[in-house]
């Protein structure tokens, strides 16, 4: 009994200690963000390089271009990347045992091949983790408007983006603003846009026979299967021309991601259907590898599945849902997607083919900067390569 309450009271000690800590640190932040006496020359200095910027968390002012700058979730690494400004510090859509990426073409999919530093790991997203940002000391805080919390803007200025109302072609334009890369946003949505308009030719006939669309996110087990209605992917086909499959009886507004049984799934009609599927457990430190084979060969055993049109002509395929259901999202997801798609749905029977990663040399030739040490890299197969599955093509 007296050992338990031993136990106990240090458990309350240590939990009461952290809370002391991050306190203390929280008010020394505050204190050292505030100068003692600033004079008339300080204040005149400041109001020439300092700027408003309004986000979704109100508007902050901005003085200089930050240097020492953090990212709270990969959508907002990857519009900092497009705009080719390096991270300090980063929290992933996952909790990671590393103290640093110091490796991060391997400890941060897709968009490690872009990070040029070793930013700090701040943990997962949907909990950053305060005392090191705090020990940090970043000059800026870059942050989603779910993640909104009075802590943030004490410790640095903070910005916030809501992906939910805007696209990421808005939100960069705010952090262009944000980091005082004006000048890199426009090549960045003029190189997406030339893209995006060469895919768009290439399917066209593809789009007149097959407009029908259905994108579901499933995991390896198939006991969740959700019709997407919104995201990246969705976005990006129905821009290009395609029709999203969606259900009769669930309206399309923001937030909505109706689940479905296999038995509803195999009534809904296709022309195609994109499966986007993940990795159930990823520690950061073993090989980042999509099981889509595995899926695609559970997809094949059930017969519940081979009566649509999709299936018959060969026109299932599998992807990965951290490039395409909208993880990291932005320019560098839609320039691996724009990439991918031409080989994917215009050539079924050959869904194994490896793509070239053009996203990688666009971003290499938009900003003359070499991110990998080796050709081979630059032209290296996109982690979870997408697989597509079915019948005989007729």
């Amino acid at each position: 009994m007296f050992l338990k309450f031993r136990r106990q009271m240090r458990l309350y000690l240590h939990q009461y200690m952290g809370l002391v800590i991050v306190t203390v640190l929280l008010i020394t932040a505050c204190q050292s963000g505030v100068p003692n006496s600033p004079n008339l020359e300080n204040v005149r200095s400041l109001s020439i390089d300092c700027r408003v910027v309004e986000h979704a968390g109100g508007e902050t002012t901005i003085c200089g271009k930050p240097q020492k700058v953090v990212a709270l979730e990969p959508k907002l690494l990857s519009m900092m990347l497009a705009l080719d400004f390096q991270p300090s510090g980063y929290a992933d859509a996952g909790l990671f045992n590393l103290r640093q990426f110091n490796n991060p073409s391997k400890q941060i999919p897709y968009l490690g091949n872009f990070v040029t530093s070793q930013p700090i790991n701040l943990g997962d997203r949907s909990n950053p983790s305060l005392e090191t940002l705090i020990l940090l000391k970043p000059d800026l805080i870059l942050g989603m408007k779910w993640q909104q919390n009075k802590l943030l803007s004490a410790i640095a200025p903070t910005v916030l983006i809501d992906n939910t109302e805007e696209t990421w072609q808005d939100n960069i334009r705010i952090l262009a603003k944000t980091l005082h890369r004006e000048d890199n946003v426009q090549q960045v949505i003029a190189s997406h846009k030339q893209h995006l308009a060469e895919v768009r030719t290439k399917l066209a006939p593809l789009v007149n026979t097959h407009p029908r669309v259905l994108n579901i996110a499933c995991n390896q087990s198939m006991d969740y299967i959700e019709i997407k209605y919104s995201g990246d992917s969705v976005q990006l086909l129905e821009e290009i021309g395609f029709q999203s499959v969606l259900l009769e009886d669930v309206e399309r507004k923001p937030g909505v991601r109706p689940k479905v049984t296999i038995e509803t799934l195999s009534q809904l009609n296709a022309d195609i259907i994109i499966v986007h599927t993940w990795l159930d457990h990823w520690d950061g430190h073993s090989t980042y590898n999509v099981p889509l084979e595995a899926l695609k060969e559970k997809w094949a055993k059930n017969p519940l599945l081979h009566d649509s049109r999709a299936w018959k002509e060969g026109r299932v395929y599998f992807v990965d849902y951290h490039a395409w259901g909208g993880v990291i999202g932005g320019f560098i997801a839609d320039s691996l997607m724009l990439e991918q798609l031409p080989t994917l749905l215009l050539s079924p029977m050959q869904g194994n083919s490896k793509p070239i990663f053009r996203a990688a040399i666009n971003l290499i030739n938009l900003f003359d900067v070499n991110y990998f040490d080796n050709t081979s890299s630059q032209l290296g197969v996109i982690p979870g390569e997408p697989f597509s599955v079915g019948g005989t093509v007729s």
